[in-house]
């Protein structure tokens, strides 16, 4: 097993960009997508091919604050331009899952949480489904 990488704040910046570029809410703060540069640091623990990967594309987007430096629009039209790489792919499956699973989107995007301390979703308002047919009404 390869020793676990430090990815510098360069880097932790940048793979925090990409993933907002890639998930943007605007009101989460970088801490949230700074989440992602911790895991992509511990996939590379993991194995030497995708720490070659990650080390790859890193050392290409940070050469010289490239990624950073650019405005908003163009950052985002250079992320999508490597859609499908191995590198984009593995930072898409690590931001879904920390951007979303942090309590802070739940707060933005209106979610209380797991339900199942608070007597589940039926007893809480999620069973009034008004605006559907009901289905013992239909034929």
């Amino acid at each position: 097993m390869p020793d676990p990488i430090r990815l510098d704040d360069q880097a932790v910046m940048t793979v925090a960009s990409i993933s907002r570029a890639m998930y943007p809410h605007d009101t989460l703060p970088d801490e949230v997508y700074a989440r992602v540069a911790a895991k992509l640091a511990d996939a590379a623990g993991e194995d030497a091919a995708t720490a070659a990967v990650i080390s790859t594309a890193l050392s290409t987007l940070t050469a010289n604050d490239q990624l950073l430096e650019l405005p908003e629009e163009v950052r985002l039209t250079t992320v999508a331009s490597e859609a499908g790489t191995e590198f984009f792919n593995l930072v898409r499956s690590l931001a879904v899952v920390e951007v979303y699973s942090d309590t802070r989107t739940w707060e933005l995007c209106g979610y209380e949480g797991p339900s199942f301390d608070k007597g589940g979703y039926l007893t809480r308002g999620f069973n009034d489904l008004d605006w559907l047919p009901d289905p013992e009404d239909e034929p």
